[in-house]
Order: C-alpha cells, then sequence, then structure tokens
C-alpha cells in the first residue's frame, strides 16, 4: 500500500495550481501534498498527523494494520499446531498455580496434627511434588545426615585448665546433666554390711548401656523418657534382676551380644557398640583430675532422672485408661513396678559410687584393652570381607555351576 506522501505525488502531477495555496492545517506555509483521502493539502507531516487531520489518518494506518495481516494469513496446520502450543503452555500454568496454593500453606501448618514417629504415610501425601523430589535427592545423594545436628556427648569435654574455678558447680552448664540431690550415704543403705568388690562390673554395664541410649537418640532421652528406659533395661539386665558380674570383660560382653541381637529393636553396628567402650572410659576419667568423679555422678544421676520421667508417664497413662481395660491396666502397673525398682537400684549405685566410685579407675586398663581387641577384629573381618567382595565382584558369592552337565 502506498503512503500519503506517494499518493499526493500522483495527483500532485496535474494539480499545480493547488501549490500555492497555503496548508489548510497550519495556514502558515504553503502546501506541498493533498491527502488521498479527504484531498485537503498540508505542507508536512506534522500536519497530516495533527489533531485536526486525526480522523483521517488514523483510518489510514488502520488500513495499512489490516492489509499487513491478511499478508501474514498462515495455514490450517500451522494454525492447529500454535493453537497446541498455547494449550499445552495453558496447562503448564494451571500446575504452577496449584503448586503454589499447597507452597502458600506453610509446611508447619500441613503438617499441624500428625505425628512425626507414626504418621509417616500421611505426612509424605502432604508434601509438595517439588518437597518430594527435593527429598528423593536428598535420599539418593545420602544427604540427609548433613540435616541433622549431630549431639556432642558432654562426657567427652575435659578440662585443660590447672587452676579449679570455685565457682564451678554454682554456674552449672545447660549441657550438663545437674547432679542428684541429697544422694544417700552407703551407709545409710547397707547400715550392717559393706558393698561387695564386684558393684563396679555392675556400674559399668550401667553406664555403658545409659552412654548407649544417648548416643541412640541423639542426646534426646529424656524427652522420650519411657521408651528409653525400657532400651536401657534391655541391654543392662542387672538393673531389674539379681544379675551379677565377676569381670570387666563379662559386663561388657553380656551388653555386647544385647545390642546386637538380630531381635533387638535397638541394633546397632558393631562399630557403634564397640564406640560406647570409649564413652565409659571418659565418663569413669571424668572431665580432670580435681573432679574424677563428676561425670559418673552426673551420668548416674541423669539416668535416674529418666526412670522417674517414665514412672510418671506411666501413672500418667493409668489415670487416662478407663477401669474396663483390666489387661491393660495390669500391664502398665508391672511395668511401673519395673521401673521403680530400677529406679531404687540406680539409687543405690549412686551411693556407691560416691563412696567407692575411684574403685573403677582399676579398670580403665582392662576397658582399653578390650576396646583395642574389639576394633582389631573389627577391622580384620572387615578388610577380609572387602577381599572376598573383591573376588566376587559383589557381596554375595557367584553361583557355583553344575559339575556335571547333562548333554540332550
Amino acid at each position: 500500500m502506498e503512503s500519503p506522501m506517494e499518493e499526493s505525488s500522483v495527483e500532485n502531477i496535474g494539480l499545480s495550481s493547488q501549490r500555492s495555496k497555503p496548508c489548510v492545517f497550519c495556514l502558515l506555509n504553503v502546501s506541498k501534498y493533498t491527502c488521498p483521502r479527504c484531498k485537503a493539502v498540508y505542507c508536512s507531516v506534522n500536519c497530516y498527523r495533527s489533531e485536526k487531520h486525526l480522523q483521517c489518518s488514523e483510518s489510514f494506518y488502520k488500513n495499512c494494520v489490516t492489509e499487513g495481516l491478511v499478508d501474514l494469513a498462515v495455514s490450517q496446520s500451522e494454525r492447529e499446531k500454535m493453537i497446541e502450543i498455547l494449550k499445552k503452555a495453558s496447562e503448564a500454568d494451571d500446575d504452577d498455580y496449584e503448586d503454589s496454593d499447597e507452597e502458600g500453606c506453610s509446611l508447619a501448618d500441613r503438617l499441624t496434627g500428625l505425628d512425626l514417629d507414626k504418621d509417616t504415610d500421611k505426612i509424605w501425601d502432604v508434601l509438595t511434588k517439588q518437597e518430594k523430589e527435593e527429598f528423593q535427592k536428598l535420599l539418593r545423594d545420602e544427604q540427609l545426615g548433613g540435616l541433622i545436628e549431630f549431639w556432642s556427648p558432654w562426657w567427652s569435654h575435659k578440662e585443660t585448665s590447672k587452676v579449679e574455678d570455685l565457682d564451678t558447680d554454682l554456674k552449672p552448664d545447660k549441657a550438663f546433666p545437674q547432679l542428684y540431690k541429697d544422694i544417700p550415704h552407703i551407709s545409710q543403705i547397707l547400715k550392717n554390711s559393706k558393698p561387695s568388690s564386684d558393684l563396679r562390673f555392675t556400674v559399668i554395664s550401667t553406664v555403658y548401656a545409659y552412654a548407649y541410649i544417648c548416643r541412640l537418640h541423639n542426646g534426646d532421652h529424656l524427652n522420650t523418657p519411657l521408651d528409653c528406659a525400657n532400651e536401657v533395661l534391655l541391654l543392662c539386665d542387672v538393673l531389674d534382676t539379681t544379675q551379677n558380674y565377676s569381670g570387666t570383660s563379662e559386663a561388657l560382653h553380656s551388653c555386647l551380644n544385647r545390642s546386637n541381637e538380630d531381635s533387638s529393636p535397638i541394633q546397632a553396628s558393631q562399630k557403634f557398640s564397640i564406640s560406647i567402650i570409649k564413652d565409659i572410659i571418659n565418663i569413669i576419667e571424668g572431665p580432670c583430675t580435681q573432679k574424677p568423679l563428676h561425670y559418673l555422678l552426673m551420668a548416674l544421676s541423669d539416668l535416674l532422672k529418666m526412670f522417674q520421667r517414665a514412672q510418671k508417664e506411666i501413672s500418667k497413662d493409668l489415670k487416662k485408661e478407663k477401669s474396663s481395660n483390666e489387661t491393660l491396666i495390669s500391664q502398665l502397673k508391672t511395668q511401673r513396678k519395673k521401673l521403680f525398682r530400677s529406679e531404687k537400684k540406680i539409687l543405690f549405685l549412686l551411693s556407691w559410687a560416691q563412696s567407692y566410685g575411684l574403685a573403677l579407675r582399676g579398670c580403665l586398663q582392662e576397658l582399653n584393652l578390650e576396646f583395642c581387641e574389639l576394633s582389631s577384629e573389627l577391622a580384620s573381618v572387615t578388610n577380609t570381607k572387602k577381599q572376598f567382595e573383591n573376588e566376587w565382584k559383589g557381596k554375595r558369592p557367584p553361583s557355583k555351576k553344575p559339575l556335571i552337565e547333562v548333554l540332550n
């Protein structure tokens, strides 16, 4: 389509007489062009686009655009292809909108009312598609461990200062358990006799079970006291029975065997079970030479608190339970009695440790030897296992071929 300038130049060939006329829009300059639509004479493009000529000029440009669109017409197949693209884009927008609605509700709101330990299926259902993908990616990359802040045992702390601060007992650290107040003297419990020297092995077994459960629950053992107390009794049978040990090795291996039982709900790796021996050594050694019994008394005090809280938890369950369920009530009462006996045994060991705890230092050499021997055995077994796996090219031996093959 020709521009207004080109159209007007054609008509201006025979209209030279009109060029002497002034521009009808500005009335200042001599006209040079003629509008092909309204035949108005004008001097420049500015005047052609002026408000006085706006209705005519807009109509001209509108026709230009319409003709341009006609020239850009596409085939039917191209139109269908474009419609399909727009449809997919619209569906993607809808999905994004739904995800944004889910994400708009915070994860904390979506988890309200769910038990994080038991309602695992329901928790998975409330996660968004993006959250599920992120979780699965972390699981594949073995990065979930990085999301958990591992607990550092308080008994690992050693005081290096040679000057003792007299105010340390007045300002206890929150990371350290508090000592049990008013520990009875052993003479008040055993009025007519002296305690057996074998009690030190009972303490070793008890401290092993305590350190094991603390590490297993990442230092969160007091928040689930009933479960943790029952787990301690699974590892350490001396708290609820008349079982006694006659040596360090016997006390340790009793706990180690229980922790490695296939049916045990608290089964852990052998490396983990063996590492607990180092924890016993740290607890017996204490924070420094000036406080040799400090960590031992703290460990037994913390264990005592755990069993006391466990009994309170059962007492609450008994109050909530209806009197009609006699079987369950009987089970809860039996369990509470068992925890009560264990609590009294721990209090007795705490009293013994306050007076005779230094006797445990005589077991340190045996504990170190047991740790070295068990660690060496585990390393040897691990190396042998790797050698076999390298030969097998896998974790299992290859299937044996039949010695005699039947030929048809």
